[in-house]
Formats: C-alpha cells, sequence, structure tokens
C-alpha cells in the first residue's frame, strides 16, 4: 500500500510539473537541455512538497513506538537507541522476543502503535531525500546559473557561449565564494566550535538556506496578502475591467516599443548582409542571424549581395564582436515581440468577456449572449448552455470568489500567528503546531498528512504564486500561453529550487517536529536530519532563524497598503494605484483601444458574414449567371429587383426573375437576411452604443471612483434588442450592401 501511494504521488506530480511548463513554455521551440533542466528543478521542488507529509506521519509513528518501550529496560534487548536510522521492524522483533524470553517481575509491554497507511521502510525516505536535495542545490548553484547565461549568450558557437556564460557568472560565483570564505573563518575563529567535516557540511547548508529563507519570507509575505485580495477584486466585475484596460495601454506601450526596436534590429541585420558577402569569413555567422529573423524578411535577407557597397567603409565594416551583439539583441526582441503580441489578444480576449459579463447581468431571460461568439464542441455546448454560463459568470462566479477571498484570509492570518509565535513551547500557541500534534496523539496518521499537506500546499501556492508574478524589467517576465523565454523559466526553476528546501524546514518549524526548535529530545523527520541543524553558528540558529520570520507581518502589512506599488509608481514606474491621474488616463486609454479593436473585428466579422451569404447565394441559385441586361427606372423602385439607398432617389438596378423561388435582388436578399432594418437606423445605433463604464466606488476611494465611474444604461439598453432574432446585426454595425465588396 506505501508502495503504490508513494508512486502514485511520483506520477501526480509528473502530471502536474508538465500542466505547468506547458502552460508558460514552448517545448516545440525551446532547447531541449533547457526543458529537461526545467522540468528537472519544478519536478523535483513540487515532489518534495509532497513527499513532506509522509515523513512526518512516520516521524510521529517513530515517536510512538520510542514512547511504549520500558524505561528501565536496557539497550541490549531494544537496541532503538541507535540516532535516529533504527530498523523498526526490528525493535518491534526484538520487544516481542524479549517478553517471551524474559517475562518474570517485568510488566508487559502493550503495542498501541499501527503503522500508517502511507508507511515506507526507514531506509528509502533518507535515501530519496538525499537525491531529491543535492540535485535542487547543484541544479540551483551550478547547472541552471550556466544555463541562463548561455541562453542569452550571443556567441554562435558551443565553445563560445560556455566560455561568456563562465565570465558573466565569475562575480556571481565569486560573490558567494567570498561569503562562504567568511563563515569558514569565523568557524575556524571559535576555540569552542570544532571544526570538522560534518560542521562543514553544515555549514554549507546553513549558507544556502539561510540565503533561502531570506527570500522565502519575502515572497510569503508578499503572497499571503496579495493572493486573497487578488481573488476579492476579481469579484467585482466593473474594477476588473478597469485594471484590464489599465494593463492593456501598458502593453500597448510595450508592443509599440518591441516593434519599435525589432524594425531596428532588423534594419541593421539588413545593413550587415549588404555588406557581407558570400565570400566573406563572417558570412556563416551572418546567416544563422538570418535565420532567426521572420519568414519574409529571411527571404530578402538570404541572398548574399556578390560585391561590398561602395559607400561602405572601414568604420561600418562589422565585427564578430558586433555581429554576436547583433545576434543577442536579435533573440530578444523577437521574443519580446512575440511576447507582448501574445499579452495584448489575451487582454483583449479578457477584456471583451468582462464587458460581455456586465451587459449581460440584467437581463431579463438570464441568457448569456458573447459579443463574439466561440465555436464549441458539441459536448461542451452541451454542458454550458447559455442560461448555464449567465449564471456562472454573472451571479454564482462572484459570491464564490468572495467566499474563496475569505477563507484564504483565514489561513493567512493563521500562518502569520504560526510564524511569530512557533518558537514558544510552552504553552503551544502555534496553530499548526496544536493541530498536527492533537492528530498525532489519537494515531490518526492520515489527518496528520492531510492537514500537513494543506499547510505546506498553502505556503508553497503563496510562494510560487509570487515567483510567477513578479517582473524585473524585460529580464524576467512569466508570461502564460507558451510565451516566456527559456531565461525565464531557468530563473524560475532556480528560485523554485532555492527555496522549497528552507520552506520545508519552516514548516517543520511551525509544526514542532524540529527539536532544535523546541529544546525537546526526540525523533525527528529524515528530511531533518539529512538537512542538519543551524547549530554551527549560533547567530544564525538562535537568532535569524528564529526571529526573521517574524518579519512576515511587517511585510504583510506594507503589502495590505500596497507601499511598493507607491513607491514604483513614485519612481515612474506606472502601477495602478488609488487618487492618481495617470492611472485614470491609461483605463481611459485602454477603454479607447478596446472600442476601436471591437470595431475592427465588428467590421471583419461582418465583412466575413457577407461574403459567405453571397456564396451560398451563388450556389443555391441555378441560373443566377444567366442574368439579362438591366434598365433603368425613373419611377420609385419596386419591392423586387430594388437595390436600397439612403438617399430615397428611387433609382436602382433590377435583374429579370427566371421564375424561382430565391430573391433575384440583392437588396431583397440582404433584407430577407437582416430584417429589412434600414442603415441609417443601424448607423443611430451604433452612436448609442458606448463601452463599458465602471463603479469602483465601492472598492476604491471615492476620489477614483467619481473619475471611472459611469451607469451601464447604455449596455443595458440594448440587452433586450441584442436579444431580437431578427435584428439586422447583432453587434449594432450596419453591414454594408451585399455586393459592395465584389
Amino acid at each position: 500500500m506505501a508502495a503504490l501511494v508513494l508512486g502514485l504521488e511520483l506520477i501526480l506530480v509528473f502530471l502536474l510539473t508538465l500542466l505547468v511548463l506547458n502552460e508558460y513554455g514552448n517545448w516545440r521551440t525551446q532547447h531541449p537541455i533547457v526543458t529537461v533542466a526545467v522540468f528537472v528543478a519544478w519536478y523535483f521542488s513540487f515532489l518534495i512538497i509532497f513527499i513532506i507529509p509522509m515523513d512526518v506521519s512516520a516521524t510521529l509513528y517513530q515517536q510512538c513506538l520510542n514512547a511504549t518501550v520500558i524505561p528501565n529496560i536496557t539497550e541490549e534487548h531494544f537496541n532503538i537507541s541507535d540516532p535516529l536510522l533504527v530498523n523498526v521492524s526490528r525493535a518491534i522483533q526484538n520487544v516481542t522476543a524479549y517478553e517471551a524470553k524474559e517475562t518474570e517481575g517485568l510488566v508487559p509491554v502493550v503495542q498501541e502503535c499501527e503503522p500508517p497507511w502511507s508507511y515506507v521502510d526507514p531506509h528509502v525516505l533518507p535515501t530519496l531525500w538525499r537525491v531529491l536535495y543535492w540535485t535542487c542545490q547543484f541544479l540551483s548553484w551550478l547547472l541552471l546559473p550556466l544555463m541562463q547565461s548561455y541562453a542569452l549568450a550571443g556567441e554562435f558557437s558551443v565553445g563560445g557561449k560556455l566560455l561568456a556564460s563562465l565570465k558573466r557568472n565569475a562575480i556571481y560565483y565569486g560573490t558567494y565564494l567570498l561569503v562562504f570564505g567568511v563563515l569558514l573563518i569565523y568557524v575556524a575563529a571559535k576555540p569552542e566550535l570544532h571544526l570538522s567535516w560534518s560542521r562543514l557540511y553544515t555549514l554549507i547548508v546553513t549558507a544556502s538556506n539561510t540565503w533561502g529563507l531570506f527570500l522565502l519570507i519575502l515572497l510569503l509575505g508578499h503572497g499571503l496578502v496579495d493572493i486573497p485580495r487578488g481573488f476579492w477584486r476579481a469579484s467585482s466585475l466593473s474594477f476588473q475591467l478597469a485594471y484590464t484596460q489599465f494593463k492593456l495601454a501598458k502593453v500597448a506601450t510595450e508592443k509599440a516599443e518591441a516593434d519599435e526596436e525589432l524594425d531596428d534590429v532588423l534594419g541593421e541585420v539588413k545593413k550587415a548582409a549588404d555588406y557581407i558577402d558570400a565570400r566573406h569569413s563572417l558570412r556563416p555567422c551572418l546567416e544563422l542571424i538570418i535565420s532567426k529573423c521572420p519568414g519574409e524578411i529571411r527571404e530578402k535577407l538570404s541572398e548574399a549581395p556578390k560585391t561590398r557597397p561602395p559607400s561602405s567603409t572601414t568604420a561600418t565594416v562589422p565585427t564578430q564582436a558586433s555581429l554576436v551583439m547583433l545576434h543577442k539583441r536579435l533573440i530578444s526582441a523577437i521574443h519580446r515581440k512575440f511576447r507582448t503580441s501574445s499579452s495584448w489578444l489575451a487582454l483583449l480576449e479578457d477584456g471583451f468577456e468582462l464587458e460581455d459579463c456586465i451587459r449581460n447581468q440584467p437581463n431579463g431571460d438570464r441568457t448569456f449572449r458573447p459579443t463574439f461568439p466561440v465555436a464549441r464542441g458539441q459536448l461542451h455546448s452541451m454542458i454550458c448552455t447559455p442560461r448555464i454560463e449567465w449564471f456562472w459568470k454573472c451571479l454564482a462566479r462572484q459570491w464564490i470568489l468572495k467566499a474563496v477571498a475569505v477563507i484564504i484570509v483565514i489561513f493567512a492570518v493563521m500562518v502569520v500567528w504560526s510564524e511569530c509565535t512557533f518558537f514558544v513551547v510552552e504553552p503551544v500557541l502555534s496553530l499548526f503546531a496544536i493541530f498536527v500534534t492533537l492528530a498525532g496523539y489519537h494515531r490518526e496518521y492520515f489527518n496528520v498528512e492531510l492537514a500537513s499537506f494543506f499547510i505546506i500546499a498553502f505556503l508553497s501556492i503563496c510562494t510560487y504564486r509570487t515567483v510567477f508574478k513578479i517582473r524585473f524589467f524585460n529580464y524576467y517576465h512569466f508570461a502564460p500561453r507558451h510565451q516566456t523565454d527559456e531565461n525565464s523559466l531557468i530563473f524560475g526553476g532556480t528560485l523554485l529550487c532555492r527555496l522549497t528546501p528552507p520552506m520545508c524546514l519552516n514548516f517543520l518549524s511551525l509544526i514542532h517536529m524540529d527539536s532544535h526548535i523546541i529544546k525537546t529530545r526526540t525523533a525527528e523527520t529524515a528530511f531533518t536530519r539529512i538537512m542538519g541543524h543551524l547549530d554551527v553558528l549560533p547567530i544564525i540558529s538562535e537568532g535569524f532563524n528564529i526571529y526573521f520570520p517574524m518579519l512576515i507581518l511587517v511585510l504583510c502589512l506594507a503589502t495590505y497598503f500596497r507601499l511598493g506599488t507607491r513607491i514604483l509608481n513614485f519612481f515612474g514606474f506606472q502601477q495602478f494605484v488609488d487618487n492618481d491621474d495617470l492611472s485614470v488616463d491609461l483605463v481611459n486609454e485602454g477603454r479607447e483601444l478596446m472600442q476601436r479593436e471591437r470595431r475592427k473585428r465588428l467590421r471583419a466579422e461582418d465583412t466575413k458574414n457577407r461574403r459567405e451569404q453571397l456564396m451560398e447565394l451563388v450556389n443555391n441559385t441555378s441560373n443566377f449567371g444567366r442574368v439579362s441586361r438591366f434598365s433603368r427606372r425613373e419611377h420609385a423602385l419596386s419591392k423586387k429587383g430594388a437595390r436600397d439607398s439612403d438617399s430615397g432617389t428611387g433609382s436602382g438596378l433590377r435583374y429579370k426573375n427566371f421564375h424561382n423561388d430565391e430573391p433575384s435582388t440583392a437588396s431583397e436578399f440582404g433584407a430577407s437576411i437582416s430584417g429589412a432594418r434600414s442603415s441609417s437606423t443601424l448607423r443611430s445605433l451604433e452612436r448609442e452604443r458606448q463601452p463599458v463604464s465602471y463603479d469602483l466606488g465601492s472598492i476604491q476611494n471615492e476620489s477614483l471612483g467619481q473619475d471611472f465611474r459611469a451607469t451601464d444604461r447604455n449596455y443595458q439598453s440594448l440587452s433586450s434588442e441584442s436579444a431580437n432574432p431578427n435584428a439586422s446585426s447583432q453587434f449594432g454595425y450596419p453591414p454594408r450592401n451585399l455586393f459592395d465588396d465584389v
């Protein structure tokens, strides 16, 4: 049973890692080595989170066995005084043999301890922890930093890329070696600290975990507040639409800058291609650069000039170093172009959906009518009907998001309280320690693992979400829909490998499973035995690792009052801030961009529909090609054979009727499919339709709400008209005449 549980966890974590990596990365365009390295880093980090509850239940079972041993039994009978690597099954056999052999004058031992449902051999978990921990350390401190620099290098050979990555990481490794050397000298100078290989091992682990704990508290403090606030704000459609339009305006600027940057780089590539001919020594390097250009430009640049341009001078001669920089800039510009374009389209879709939700809320028939219907499968259409979609998007989702936000707030308060009180042993103040201790006392190992999993999962979600959300300019940015570059994927894998081990140590301290925290000698987890204790440096073991987690309260308050956002906005980094004119201007700009894109899509969709209807008319009318000559008529146009005119002059075209039931004129066919609504009426409807406005007064301050606030009456007044199946245009835009595009 235990082997089956462990195997299922390995498979489940494997699938989860594939899902997350596929959402952010693109294995078709990434280098296979990068994909494998990032997958291993993420997989091992997630695996630690899933296996640590099994270690906790196994440790409680071992403590139960140690508690049932008669105190005055000598070591030769039980042989369980070996330092925490005892074989439990052999100890039980020794107990049974002793009871059968020596029963005179002794109280029999009652074994009430039952092994957990996921209990594995005591040697399995220590071996597994060694593999996971040291693999993560090797990836995070050696391999992934080199691969990150390798991915950013612009050299044209493997050796050149490796040399460039080593040079780039020289300062990085030198800094860490300097810090480690200072710690080593400090330990050697202490007479009471006898430096040995075991202490050196602990010193290495201490240095790594101390840095990881520092990052953990920073990221966790932000996530504990930002996640519930994000869920609460997502329940407000008006605020969410305003925030989406704010981001849309920023992405539009980034998209324009990316296009301009790519054009500049392609212009330099063209200049280099004009100078370097087919016999030039740098032509292979240039061909590699050209191969990464867009298709239409690649074809133009692939033809090498036979001679050099006569106007070229030695000052404009490209060198290998300049081509390396050009190659590096091209890789960055192309990926930035694709990423901004993908973010632009995603924000547009989110904005259109939010507008549809606001517009459909007052529908009396409780039916959801999207502006741009999406083709769906038959099964999806049967399950997600327009009525069910309305109940979910316009009613239920808002309340569910608020309930989830409240639950997360409760968990966040419990985490902050436990982080500030876990070092208090008597009385026990850590809530998580109380839960796990009570479940372990009653031998409810399944509940122990369940509670441990929820606690460590909540800590990891709050931390990892901050990792996937933060952005360092254009150097590090996680973009969904396969738009994250290799550098960001590698950097994210590095952070996960460094954060997960100290997170687990912090979790074990919260539930009082670390004997050096609770100052009580007891059985410890296999994870703690592999990691060791931070007793080499008293300033770290008795100060930093105990009292630094209390800083999480300050970080949560700073995140709640958005101190970091206000500082970034003060220094010119545009953020969504209350009572800020720039935020209001960007929201208005994003609204105009959405309105313009909506008109463009509606015109394209109407044109496509007219062409499809024209082709259907041509195919269904057998004698359509035999059109007789037409004649001008001076009197008013008749119902048959007339072409509608906005001017009302009464002039038009008439086609000969060939005694068929099909509409014989363009106006009749257009009237049959559009409900005979005049174009002037449609244009007036278009002028009346305005974008969705927002009411942020209930969420933001009153001043910001006055800038954003307006009513949704413009969309609500059109809900009844959009429900009319005979309306000429579902979106309120007048279709042009059927034959205008022919």
